[in-house]
């Protein structure tokens, strides 16, 4: 800043303009303070700009003012009233300002860049924690799901092996094979996030044997599921209590024959599941979906958002479930 305020006027132009510095420095640190943790805060973050210009004007004034009534001194006190002897860039008041303007700009503008960069490394921080935090939530409330299914599906698995035991029915051994590896999937493989495609499909046809055993020849079933669903996978326990749904409160309320259509496609990366099931003419009001329907219906939203369609229509004797889900593509290519 001394080579700002040269060049000499004589032999101690220099040093006039080293004292003169000496002198502004705590004037200009002291108006930089004030603008950079005061006047920025206070006006220019909170959007007050006008106030901010005029608060900013008075700063640079009163800054400038100071700064002459400097070089009043050393014209009064060393050089005896000779302004000739001092360098007329020290008296100059535009000059003077703007090389205020110089020093005190960039300071400001480093201060709001770095502030800048400082606020969005911590709004970054905070928007992932958030994001964390949300996904935990959203985890532990599909655990939270996915452990209600359980004992409701155990509950009702016990109440079929029950009943064939009541009738002393030779096919009790078959079902409790069935039930065993249904019991295996949804004590130990559901609490993965992803499964097969496959293995989803294996234990609906093991459901699907375990009521065939049940019903007999009052149970018209009907599947068609495509082939070649090898390489996807699904979250586990998403299809099967579809199923039971249909068994539970349609063929199991309905007195005479029954039926159950099942149909499972994947189009483009995308499942298409319709179930239909007979019900009674005049289903009981606590027959409508059940705790299992309620359940799935809350992680379908939870896993996938909007991305998904399931339409529920219930007729006069039919009962109807279409879900469309987006597939992944697994490790099992």
């Amino acid at each position: 800043m001394v080579l700002v305020f040269g060049p000499t006027t004589g032999d101690n132009g220099y040093e006039q303009s080293l004292l003169f510095v000496l002198v502004l420095l705590p004037i200009l640190a002291g108006a930089t303070y004030l603008i950079i943790y005061y006047l920025v805060p206070n006006y220019l973050l909170k959007h007050r700009f006008i106030l901010f210009g005029l608060f900013t004007s008075y700063t640079f004034i009163v800054a400038a003012w100071v700064a002459e009534m400097m070089v009043m001194f050393m014209l009064v006190l060393i050089y005896q009233n000779q302004l000739q002897k001092i360098n007329p860039r020290i008296h100059d008041i535009g000059y003077l300002t703007g090389t205020m303007f110089l020093v005190i700009l960039p300071a400001i503008a480093i201060h709001i860049t770095r502030q800048w960069y400082r606020e969005r490394e911590v709004n970054a921080r905070l928007k992932q924690e958030k994001l964390e935090l949300e996904l935990f939530a959203r985890q532990k409330e599909l655990d939270y799901l996915k452990e209600q299914i359980h004992p409701h599906f155990l509950f009702n698995a016990l109440n079929n092996l029950y009943g064939l035991t009541l009738e002393k029915s030779d096919d009790a051994p078959g079902l409790v094979l069935r039930l065993s590896e249904l019991l295996d999937y949804i004590l130990y493989k559901s609490d993965q996030k992803m499964v097969p495609l496959t293995d989803e499909i294996k234990h609906i046809h093991n459901y699907l044997d375990v009521q065939k055993i049940r019903f007999g020849d009052r149970l018209n079933l009907s599947i068609n599921i495509d082939a070649g669903l090898d390489h996807y996978e699904i979250a586990p326990m998403l299809l099967l209590p579809f199923v039971e749904n249909s068994f539970k409160h349609g063929v199991s309320v309905t007195s005479g024959h029954s039926y159950v259509s099942m149909r499972l496609s994947v189009n483009s990366n995308l499942l298409h599941f319709e179930i239909d099931n007979s019900i009674p003419t005049y289903l009981p009001e606590k027959s409508n979906h059940g705790v299992g329907l309620a359940n799935v219906s809350k992680r379908l939203e939870l896993l996938y958002g909007k991305h998904y369609s399931l339409d529920v229509q219930q007729f006069e004797n039919e009962y109807r479930v279409k879900l469309s889900i987006p597939l992944e593509r697994g490790k099992y290519e």
